[in-house]
């Protein structure tokens, strides 16, 4: 019979191998509709065997990964850690700009290239799944692991940022170092993902679904 810290780090090899696989493997460097929506059921599958594995394996509730009751006070939490993203971002932006590196904003021509169900997929994966793997699994399960919670976040924030290197670029991945910089820190904080959720979920709707509208 495996240990729980075998069961536990054997779970964090599945998640990051399938999710390097899935974006770094599988996604091509200049994606379409077709191999976005494929990446992004690919990753809807691995949360099912994820919750399985936590649930059936492990032996584990959901709570046991930051899935807690949902309060009315995560939501302001949320509110005022995105703006205090988007400040950080802004001045991390204006940095890229003077040493010559593209922002966030170089991927729009991209994104708006992309089909209504491709955006509405990119928008699920981003604000759920990332943070159920990235934030509530990858973190809880180190922190298990290690004993050290830091160390934790450190891990869940590089790999975070380096898993949208190959798609995004140099300059958009470090503004997304910002983000996951963000969403580690709040979740050691709350050790909770329904705050993370927030944040990620205000920023995933401008990117995905507000901002190609407006500049179609």
């Amino acid at each position: 019979m495996w240990s729980k810290k075998w069961v536990y780090a054997i779970g964090i090899v599945i998640v990051l191998s399938i999710e390097f696989g899935l974006r770094n493997v599988l996604l091509p460097e200049n994606p379409t509709d077709t191999n976005v929506q494929i990446a992004t059921i690919g990753e809807l599958m691995l949360s099912i065997l994820l919750f399985f594995w936590i649930l059936k394996v492990e032996g584990n509730k959901l709570e046991n990964i930051g899935f807690g009751k949902l309060r009315w006070r995560y939501l302001w939490i949320g509110v005022l850690s995105f703006l205090i993203l988007m400040v950080a971002s802004l001045f991390v932006g204006l940095a890229l700009e003077a040493i010559g590196l593209e922002t966030l904003a170089s991927l729009q021509p991209i994104i708006r290239e992309y089909n209504f169900l491709t955006l509405m997929l990119l928008f699920f994966t981003g604000t759920f799944l990332e943070e159920i793997f990235y934030r509530g699994y990858l973190m809880e399960r180190l922190t298990s692991l290690t004993g050290k919670i830091w160390l934790a976040g450190i891990v869940s924030w590089i790999t975070f940022t380096s898993v949208h290197l190959k798609f995004f670029g140099l300059g958009p991945t470090i503004n997304v170092g910002v983000t996951s910089a963000v969403l580690v820190l709040l979740y050691l904080k709350e050790r909770s993902i329904w705050p993370c959720i927030v944040v990620h979920g205000i920023n995933s709707v401008i990117v995905y679904l507000i901002t190609p509208l407006l500049t179609l």
